[in-house]
């Protein structure tokens, strides 16, 4: 408690974490911040740098109309015509380090009721990439998968020159962008004390002028050659092109309003 009389409170704090003799630190871990405990604008354990995850999905060969097409026409039950690509899922790793800073101006206005304009700044990067490394088990597998089938053989087996086979990293691919991005709150927050739970009920209005708002796309896109000439290529080249290799709008909140009964510090 304040005892009447007006405070300004400020804390600072970093934190850095690694595996060492070939070893990763454990993904539960590392380091999310966002909430009332750290930055407050942003919601709970939400702030995290962005990376790309290689994998490896299938899509049917469709016509214009929607009808899938038949690997063999005379024998529809061969199943259908099918192209594996590869597929990069957004993953949010979280950091290896974090740093945040919270400073705050507390009013005493009766008792144990105190209001607060506060600004919290944090950021919490990847960096050692090395730690980022994809399970070497599923790299093996995408390394080793021909990607692609713009014909088919008499055996109805992909063929043609543009199979391609692209040779993953074993690190995943973090987007420089969203990396040493610092966040940024400020707000007012109405604090009442609580003397049974010893914490403050708290509410606070916040608004984030540092904040991740871009577009980004997987590193490892979906070519036209990967699918057969004609009108059914075109259309499913489309389709993998908006469901599989999407352009993923990052954006996080602007303003924040929250109850809590907890301290930031």
């Amino acid at each position: 408690m304040q005892k009447g009389r007006n405070t300004i409170g400020f804390n600072f704090q970093g934190s850095f974490l690694t595996g060492y003799g070939g070893v990763v630190a454990p993904p539960f871990q590392r380091f999310y911040l966002g909430g009332e405990n750290d930055i407050r604008g942003f919601d709970i354990l939400t702030v995290s740098p962005v990376a790309f995850l290689p994998s490896k999905s299938s899509i049917a060969l469709r016509n214009p109309d929607g009808s899938v097409v038949p690997k063999d026409p005379a024998n529809p039950l061969r199943g259908s015509y099918t192209i594996p690509v590869p597929v990069e899922r957004i993953v949010f790793p979280g950091g290896d380090a974090s740093l945040v800073t919270n400073l705050e101006y507390r009013i005493t206005i009766a008792g144990p009721v105190a209001l607060a304009p506060f600004m919290d700044l944090g950021m919490n990067p990847i960096i050692r990439g090395s730690q980022l490394r994809i399970n070497p088990g599923q790299l093996a597998d995408i390394n080793n998968t021909l990607f692609g089938c713009p014909a088919l053989d008499i055996a109805l087996n992909c063929t043609g020159g543009h199979l391609q086979t692209p040779q993953f990293s074993q690190n995943l691919q973090v987007v420089s962008s969203t990396n040493w991005k610092p966040r940024m709150s400020t707000g007012l927050e109405l604090q009442v004390f609580l003397p049974i739970v010893n914490a403050p009920f708290r509410v606070y209005w916040a608004y984030n002028p540092l904040r991740l708002d871009n577009i980004t796309r997987g590193p490892v896109p979906i070519t036209r050659d990967m699918f057969p000439p004609g009108a059914a290529g075109d259309f499913t080249f489309q389709q993998a092109s908006r469901s599989l290799a999407p352009e993923f709008q990052l954006r996080e909140p602007r303003k924040t309003f929250r109850f809590s009964v907890a301290t930031t510090f």
